[in-house]
This record gives structure tokens, sequence and C-alpha cells, in this order.
């Protein structure tokens, strides 16, 4: 039971795209996001937000398409999408077009991991890469050498890692104090731990 959600923001490769597609029960767009769905020729199963992105043109062309107005401006259309996943059960949610033009929209985005990400695993994915929620830990098999960024969303205490080139044990990591960008895997089995605080680890798309 895994959703692709499609916002309106810049969305990943075709390819990319249409790959996620195939692998899940359930697409959303979240209101623009049918936008770009239909020009990459992916047919949701439902379209819901305020409706003020999306193109009285692809409201037409979707129209035997499930259409859902919700006016609710306490929440934003990412927001309403992934509470939609987590009515209709799933345990999953890849989510495309996140990421965008406006760096309000983007960061706005960046919480639904805080709103969210104990709730369904949710991934982000954009042209070069994947964000996830790291939980209490994870454990990845990695290419040596190969890069992933830590992204504190807060203070974030009790940060351990292994097998990556700048170790962190125990350390606290924050935004504007000491973040975690592009280390790099030294061994193929990586571990990152964190005792509390919601931290994001960004892992590029194989090459």
């Amino acid at each position: 039971m895994h959703a692709l959600v499609i916002a309106n923001g810049i969305p990943p490769s075709l390819k990319l795209v249409r790959s996620l597609a195939k692998s899940v029960t359930l697409i959303v767009c979240a209101d623009g996001g049918a936008n770009h769905a239909r020009r990459l020729g992916i047919r949701p199963h439902v379209i819901l937000g305020d409706f003020d992105s999306i193109t009285p043109s692809t409201i037409k062309y979707f129209k035997h398409v499930k259409q859902v107005h919700l006016e609710d401006q306490q929440s934003t259309d990412l927001e309403k999408a992934i509470a939609f996943c987590l009515q209709e059960k799933m345990i999953s949610a890849r989510v495309v077009g996140a990421i965008g033009c406006r760096l309000d929209h983007t960061v706005g985005n960046l919480g639904c991991f805080k709103k969210f990400g104990r709730q369904i695993e949710l991934r982000f994915f954009d042209a070069v890469g994947e964000l996830t929620l790291i939980g209490d830990m994870v454990s990845l098999t990695m290419r040596k050498g190969e890069k992933i960024s830590l992204i504190p969303l807060e203070r974030c205490s009790g940060v351990t890692t292994r097998n990556l080139k700048y170790a962190l044990t125990n350390d606290v990591l924050e935004l504007g104090v000491h973040e975690g960008t592009s280390n790099e895997a030294i061994a193929e089995g990586v571990h990152v731990r964190v005792k509390s605080g919601t931290l994001l680890l960004y892992r590029f798309h194989a090459k």
C-alpha cells in the first residue's frame, strides 16, 4: 500500500516519475501537481487541494478523475495530500515536486517530515537525490565514496555515525550551528543514529 504524491514544484526526470508511478497503488495530485501529471502522461486516482494552481484545461482533461476541493487554508496542498494517503491506509508516500522555485514552499514542505514522518514513511525525490526521515536509526548499504547529507530540521542530539568520513559521536546537529552536509561513505555498511530531533537524510541517486 504505497502512494505517489505529485506536488506542484519541480519534478525529477520523466523516467523516475513514471517508474515510481508503476510501483504504487495510489496516485494523488496535490492541486497544480495535476498539471505535471498531465504533461508526464500519468493518470492520478485523485486530485485534491484548493485548486488555485491547477489550470482549467487540466481540470477538464481529468474530468473523469476524482477531484476534491479542500478550502482549508491552515494546511498546504501537500499536507492535504499526505493526510489523504494516511486516510487511505497507505504505509508510504513517494513525493515528487515538493522542491520548487519558491524557497518558502520548499521549506514548508520539509516540515511534512516533522508533521507526518512518524505516521507514514515519506520519501521526497528531486532530480539529484532522495530525502527521508532517519527516525531513531538507519542502516545503509553504500558504495565507498558515495555522499550523503544529514539535515536537521531542529536541534538533533545524540547523533552518532559509523563508516562516514566525517564521524559524529553523540554530537548535536542544528541548522545555523552544525550541519551534516556532504559526508562520505568509507565502507559499504553505513549507520546513523539520533536520540532526539527530526533528522533527515539526503542520498544522491545512483549514476
